[in-house]
């Protein structure tokens, strides 16, 4: 989806905005911190943000900026340049300013006149950078987006040259942790599953990832990859709570499911479970009160 550039509402800085090109030309006025940030109307969780950059006179900054909260002014962003680095991701918190998350070659190494196509990769808290199709840069944020809205972020007195504005959105991951065998196995394929997908969701589980390498790194991938985690906790299974518990510390959006009857952990008594019986009738209840979480979630 290309987006066009004249529709961007600048928040910080001045702006020559056009449908096709968007020029950062500086401080909004004399006294002013050298940056400006201009959000677009769209919003992207998980998919690919692209845009060019070009800096005209002199090195400078010129990033992505995606999951800007309108509410509170935070967001993350991800580029070329900042910090002396070349490559970077780094996050915005109002009251404390920036905050470099992840840095990557050298300032001195960057050009003017030169054409940087930059691509922002985002799933769950994982985000890729890409420069000219090389991935530079690659790190995890500190807790999943509050807020989705995208732009571009460009600092310096000197003006900064932005094109090719685009974003594709990706199904949201959702992984699931449960104990393997009967009968929750049934459960997942004839209740999670489905009802994820019609909510347009892309349900796993560990078992559906085949590749080599450590199954524990698998689950820790899926975990940090994806966007909500459904956990099903009815046995006393330590792989899943120390799964539940990776998530909760993460502040990934978590639903659990539990057989009815289970008396739960002392720990975990205080979230919302999705309590179920084993029955036709208790699959119809469970896919409802399933669906009208995903739908807070996606709402959220």
């Amino acid at each position: 989806m290309d987006i066009d550039l004249a529709t961007l509402a600048p928040l910080a800085g001045r702006w020559e905005l056009r449908p096709e090109s968007a020029t950062y030309m500086g401080p909004q006025e004399h006294g002013f911190a050298p940056f400006g940030l201009a959000i677009s109307g769209h919003g992207v969780r998980s998919g690919r943000i692209r845009a060019t950059v070009v800096f005209p006179q002199q090195q400078s900054v010129g990033r992505v900026v995606f999951g800007h909260n309108a509410a509170t002014g935070a967001y993350f962003s991800a580029g070329i340049g900042g910090y002396h680095f070349a490559y970077l991701l780094d996050e915005y918190i109002p009251g404390t300013g920036w905050h470099g998350l992840r840095t990557e070659g050298s300032e001195n190494n960057l050009s003017t006149e030169t054409p940087y196509k930059v691509e922002v990769q985002l799933r769950g808290q994982r985000v890729r950078l890409f420069v000219n199709s090389v991935r530079v840069l690659e790190g995890n944020i500190p807790h999943p987006l509050s807020d989705d809205q995208i732009g571009l972020f460009a600092w310096g007195d000197a003006p900064v040259q932005f094109s090719a504005l685009a974003a594709d959105i990706d199904k949201p991951d959702m992984f699931v942790v449960m104990q393997f065998g009967e009968p929750y196995d049934a459960l997942y394929h004839d209740v999670i599953a489905p009802v994820a997908e019609a909510m347009d969701f892309a349900p796993y589980r560990a078992d559906d990832v085949y590749r080599p390498g450590l199954v524990l790194q698998d689950i820790i991938q899926g975990l940090v990859e994806s966007e909500v985690i459904v956990a099903e906790i009815s046995p006393a299974n330590p792989n899943v709570f120390y799964e539940l518990g990776y998530a909760h510390a993460l502040g990934k959006p978590t639903i659990l499911l539990a057989e009815r009857g289970r008396q739960l952990p002392f720990d975990i008594r205080g979230y919302r479970c999705i309590f179920y019986d084993n029955t036709i009738g208790g699959k119809a209840a469970v896919e409802e009160n399933l669906k009208k979480h995903l739908a807070n979630i996606k709402g959220a």
